[in-house]
């Protein structure tokens, strides 16, 4: 059995992007072309769709079901933050990643948490071939400019600035040297194999190479996975190579992949 979720998002109130739909559209065709998956094997959840009931609905479409032996693929692309969170007695105590969805409004009635997907994807069978891609960013510090290509717009950075407040218990979090448990760390758990954008102290970008917007991680990983014998290499190798394309760029995001060794060791959804 194969499914595939491709979650993108450019229509953020206030905060939009603009290759989210490329990345989850330019990676259900390579599913189809050339990794075997055909159209019902694959949801695609976009933009006003792509909500925080909608996403967990249907990670709990993807999830259900799994077995040794299957394929499934989650890919997000659209905004990442980090959220500090405080203990009953009002004390910050702690630092997650997110991803935001459409209607994110830094309730947690309107996020989704590494600890949910550590808890949700926990649930993956050993022997299911679990690749995760997270094209966004988790970082709350925007210092870091991209190099762009001379003429080129300027990439965005997929990461939404909290209000003022938060952002205070995000400093004073990282006063008190608090770490977030991160999507990668998550990752290192469980069955799957987590491919993100970014350092957790870094952001993704939002770019427009050759003439269309996309992420950044998602059009060097198809890039790579596109060349001869790119579904023959290894995760690991591609990955690095991945890192290798986009410092040649000028991106300065460097992409991580964590998850089990069963997975990371062979080739993308082999």
């Amino acid at each position: 059995m194969n499914k595939a979720l491709l979650v993108g998002i450019n229509k953020y109130p206030g905060n939009e992007l603009n290759g989210c739909i490329n990345d989850v559209q330019d990676m259900a065709n390579f599913l189809t072309a050339k990794c075997n998956f055909t159209h019902s094997d694959i949801r695609l959840l976009t933009d006003a769709r792509a909500t925080t009931q909608g996403i967990r609905e249907r990670l709990s479409w993807l999830l259900d079901g799994l077995k040794a032996g299957d394929r499934a693929f989650f890919h997000y692309s659209g905004h990442g933050a980090q959220v500090a969170t405080r203990n009953p007695k009002a004390e910050v105590d702690g630092l997650d990643e997110v991803i935001c969805p459409v209607d994110f409004d830094w309730s947690d009635a309107h996020m989704i948490r590494d600890k949910e997907f550590n808890k949700l994807f926990a649930s993956v069978p050993a022997g299911v071939e679990f690749v995760w891609v997270s094209d966004s960013c988790h970082s709350g510090d925007l210092s870091r400019n991209f190099i762009k290509p001379k003429g080129q717009p300027k990439a965005k950075h997929r990461t939404i600035l909290p209000p003022v407040d938060l952002d205070w218990r995000l400093r004073t979090a990282k006063d008190q040297n608090i770490r977030a448990l991160t999507m990668n760390k998550s990752a290192s758990n469980l069955n799957v194999a987590l491919i993100s954008g970014c350092k957790s102290d870094q952001t993704s970008a939002d770019a427009y190479i050759k003439g269309r917007y996309n992420g950044a991680l998602t059009y060097y990983l198809l890039s790579e996975l596109k060349k001869s014998g790119g579904l023959t290499e290894n995760l690991t190798a591609v990955v690095k190579n991945v890192n290798q394309a986009l410092k040649k760029g000028k991106y300065l995001q460097q992409p991580q992949l964590e998850g089990s060794p069963s997975i990371i060791t062979k080739p993308f959804l082999k």
